[in-house]
């Protein structure tokens, strides 16, 4: 079987992936994927078609050639996603891109809007998916765990269940950043935890980070996307520019 952990950029995705590996880890042979979904398609479609081993792969943007291959037997899908605009803010503060930084401006927040919609969309269709929201989900760790052992059908003592939930506390997860910076690399095997993993996940804190044209962008690339989602919007549609593809009428 073949687990995936896809969800947008700064959304969740390590945590789902550190709870998903601690219930899969007890109920057979489970390998945690350094190529993500596989070298190939067939390897991908393999793995998938495995009854007796499980693979968990966390990915964000597979490469194509196996987006439009993604099994349905055999995978099950975990898909994260928060307000578009926090993720682009979280993922610009990650990498340390300041304002005036050739890596960011008006052009490059409304492409990554765009990715993270384009790619969301193509795993929220999987026929096995599991949808997370950020904002419901780090609030709530004890449902989520519940949440994901009924999805991937593992059993949950109420033992694993305060194990697992007290392994991904946010002192926990700190204390793990600081040993992979240390250099100690099976932490980021373990736990899928990096040296700048931000545990500040504060909701709204793109409105800090953004520039107003920045924020406007994002939110025009996104703004379907946003309301649909039930994301506030904070611009009039007047502020938009008339360059700048929006990505959808409304």
């Amino acid at each position: 079987m073949l687990v995936v952990v896809c969800g947008m950029h700064r959304s969740g995705s390590t945590l789902v992936a550190q709870m998903a590996k601690g219930l899969l880890c007890d109920v057979g042979p489970l390998t945690i994927s350094s190529n993500g979904l596989g070298g190939s398609v067939e390897e991908m479609q393999a793995r998938a078609s495995d009854p007796h081993h499980t693979w968990l792969a966390k990915v964000h943007i597979p490469r194509r050639v196996l987006r439009r291959a993604l099994p349905d037997q055999g995978a099950r899908y975990l898909y994260t996603y928060r307000d578009v605009r926090d993720a682009l803010a979280s993922a610009w503060r990650k990498n340390r891109f300041l304002f005036g930084s050739e890596e960011r401006g008006p052009e490059i927040a409304a492409q990554f809007v765009r990715e993270e919609i384009d790619i969301g969309a193509v795993f929220e269709d999987r026929r096995h998916c599991w949808i997370g929201r950020y904002e419901t989900i780090v609030h709530n760790l004890p449902a989520l765990v519940e949440d994901l052992a009924s999805f991937l059908d593992v059993p949950l003592s109420p033992d694993k269940q305060a194990q697992l939930v007290a392994a991904a506390s946010p002192e926990k997860q700190r204390e793990r950043s600081l040993l992979v910076s240390s250099g100690d690399r099976s932490v980021r095997v373990e736990t899928f935890i990096t040296t700048n993993h931000i545990t500040d996940g504060r909701s709204g804190a793109w409105k800090e980070t953004l520039s107003v044209q920045e924020a406007i962008a994002a939110e025009h690339a996104g703004r379907q996307w946003l309301r649909d989602k039930d994301y506030p919007l904070c611009f009039r549609k007047a502020m938009y520019p008339d360059s700048s593809p929006e990505n959808s009428p409304g």
